[in-house]
């Protein structure tokens, strides 16, 4: 698990990338391939947990609200020396962390990438470029596809319908700019929007705060 106390970090795998902000963390199960990047000055932690103790663990990468008992618990567990077995009360630390993680409340923004082929080219040709407003209906046929099935897979495969798919993927775009210190007016037109409370809206609406008010968070001011 790797959590974030100052900056942005991203995790990336196959199955989708996640954005995980300050006072939040990610579980990634044993064995998956990922990708972890941080953006701007970074502050943070991880934890390896040995495959027999993540039976309780989900199977699957989670974004968590870390608790402070979670975190202070860490951050003990961070202090002590290796050795080849814990004492009974490292042992009662590491239960808590195990019990933490189980229960933390589990935070929705993720972008789910789609399974198919001619679906994952479309939605990797949007992240690299999430300024493009091509039609639904363009994309399909670049895909060789009907308009119809296009949309009924995007939405069978990542969860969402394909307009609201590819504003999450702007969104994560600006999460990466205002992490590098980018002023909330440049983000929004250099995304495309026609003007910045366009950009306020849908950013309030899928990550749950302002923009300003989220870079001064990941900036380490107050939210």
């Amino acid at each position: 698990m790797i959590g974030t106390m100052t900056g942005l970090s991203m995790l990336s795998t196959s199955a989708g990338r996640w954005a995980v902000p300050p006072a939040s963390a990610v579980w990634v199960p044993p064995y998956l391939a990922h990708e972890f990047r941080s953006y701007g000055p970074f502050h943070g932690w991880s934890v390896y947990i040995a495959q027999s103790a993540c039976r309780a663990l989900p199977d699957r990468p989670q974004l968590l609200s870390t608790s402070p008992l979670l975190r202070e618990a860490i951050l003990r567990a961070a202090l002590w020396p290796v050795a080849e077995y814990l004492t009974a009360q490292q042992a009662h630390i590491a239960q808590v962390i195990l019990d933490e993680i189980a229960n933390s409340p589990r935070e929705e923004f993720c972008l789910p990438m789609p399974s198919d082929p001619r679906l994952l080219a479309v939605a990797e040709a949007i992240l690299k470029n999430p300024s493009a407003r091509e039609s639904m209906s363009a994309y399909a046929e670049q895909v060789s596809l009907s308009e119809r099935t296009f949309s009924r897979w995007y939405k069978a495969q990542t969860g969402f319908s394909f307009r609201v798919w590819q504003a999450r993927a702007r969104i994560l775009q600006a999460i990466e700019w205002l992490t590098e210190g980018r002023p909330v007016t440049t983000v929004a037109f250099d995304l495309g929007y026609e003007t910045v409370s366009s950009f306020i809206e849908v950013f309030k609406t899928h990550v749950g705060m302002t923009p300003g008010r989220f870079a001064a968070v990941v900036g380490g001011g107050q939210p």
